[in-house]
């Protein structure tokens, strides 16, 4: 039971009250002169008499609230008791814990710590140094995802990030969940070796519960020996389509001629449909090769209008940005059809060939699983959305970049869990529901 002395004035704000005590069993007496008591004199510990009243101790909580705690003593045993006021630092608990959840999304966003200290004397006045040190508690006891456990097979997505610390090149590493697009683990490593890699993926990840374990990674070379002798048996590893058409595009000069053009698009038809571009392409190059012998000004002229002309029909004809991977059988007929003119290539270009080509398992190891990925899209749009441009300007030691990067792994598992529906307390509160209830206690009307 809990009794709260009103007047006619503060009787409005009982429900705020209630809110402090609503789990608690202890029995209140809340005075009209603003102390909190027992509603019954407690029974000393020791001697077990019951303690008389011997004022108040008030206890704050700075730029919060402030309140007075009765105090009691043993008439017998001296000894001294304060009510118990646990539900003080539970409501403190709360305030902290929404406090963190802002100072999270600020700097999430970009906002260094002295524009949240300029920012917080508009809610709570705080300073740098403690909104620092409240930043880093919510952040330091978080713990990646392990992934659950559900069925034979697991996707994964790894991916290592360039990050400038101090004017030093340094390395994260990311295991992600491509199913939940969520990290399973992260770290910032002063260099990248073989060693380095294969430590941080046993550390983090135990491959045992899985019978298929399908990994996509970008196209460096040593990835298919460290995976192999991670997975064994288990691994289907994915190379990325996308990295590979980066460098494709990239072998090409920007001011290509419609010939390289085409010659372009038959190297990025192997894997995915381009067959109605290469036909307008087929067309153009006929016509270009006709007017060659023009003078080069008017010929250069030529060739920008109609890639103008050309880019926007692709536009038009991939309005839905549906371009569907080939079957694996079909895709490696058009390997051998880009084969039929290897002589007749640049030689960097037939280099890329050769290395599509030893290769071709890994790029179309898709196959293999029912609508699994074929590039490394899901954890590059991680990257993307967890290191902000302001906030790589910031950096200053590698236990603060992975501070900041825990911080955008917290905000991505709030927003999966809202979505599944597996968080409760999906309506967040407010600072004005936690504080204001502690300023009424603390200074009743």
């Amino acid at each position: 039971m809990i009794s709260i002395a009103t007047t006619l004035i503060n009787f409005s704000y009982i429900q705020l009250l209630n809110f402090l005590f609503k789990d608690n069993q202890i029995s209140y007496f809340f005075s009209e002169k603003g102390i909190l008591r027992y509603f019954e004199n407690p029974i000393c510990e020791g001697c077990k008499s019951v303690m008389g009243l011997n004022g108040y101790n008030t206890v704050t909580k700075r730029n919060i609230a402030s309140i007075k705690v009765g105090k009691y003593v043993c008439p017998s045993c001296g000894n001294i008791h304060h009510t118990d006021i646990k539900f003080w630092i539970e409501q403190k608990s709360l305030i902290s814990q929404v406090v963190g959840k802002i100072l999270m999304y600020l700097k999430n966003g970009g906002c260094g710590f002295r524009r949240m200290e300029i920012i917080s004397q508009f809610i709570l006045p705080f300073g740098k140094t403690s909104l620092f040190n409240q930043f880093k508690k919510i952040v330091e006891f978080m713990e990646y995802m392990t992934p659950e456990h559900i069925g034979e097979l697991i996707i994964l997505n790894f991916d290592e990030q360039y990050i400038k610390i101090c004017g030093k090149w340094r390395y994260r590493l990311t295991l992600l969940n491509y199913n939940t697009r969520l990290p399973i683990a992260e770290k910032v490593v002063k260099e990248l070796t073989n060693e380095v890699i294969m430590n941080f993926i046993k550390s983090n990840f135990d491959p045992t519960p899985y019978k298929t374990i399908y990994v996509v990674t970008d196209l460096k070379p040593s990835y298919n020996d460290i995976f192999k002798s991670l997975f064994g048996e288990k691994l289907i590893h994915q190379y990325c389509l996308f990295h590979l058409y980066q460098l494709i595009l990239d072998e090409f000069p920007k001011s290509s001629s419609l010939s390289e053009l085409l010659l372009q698009y038959r190297l990025l038809n192997i894997f995915y449909n381009y067959d109605a571009e290469i036909i307008q392409l087929e067309k153009l190059v006929y016509e270009e090769k006709n007017i060659a012998d023009k003078d080069k000004k008017d010929l250069k002229s030529w060739t920008k209008s109609k890639k103008k002309e050309l880019y926007a029909y692709f536009a038009g004809f991939r309005t839905d940005n549906s371009n569907p991977l080939r079957d694996p059988i079909e895709a490696y007929c058009q390997l051998l059809k880009v084969f039929e003119s290897f002589e007749e290539m640049p030689s960097n270009i037939q280099k890329r060939i050769i290395m599509i080509d030893d290769s071709i398992l890994n790029f179309l190891a898709y196959r293999a699983i029912p609508e699994a990925p074929s590039t490394n899209n899901a954890i590059e749009g991680y990257f993307s959305k967890t290191i902000n441009p302001i906030l790589k300007k910031q950096m200053k030691t590698i236990k603060g970049t992975e501070t900041s990067i825990k911080s955008y792994a917290i905000e991505r598992l709030e927003k999966y869990q809202n979505k599944k529906g597996l968080n409760l307390d999906s309506k967040p509160i407010s600072l004005i529901e936690l504080i204001l209830p502690l300023r009424l206690l603390g200074n009743p009307i």
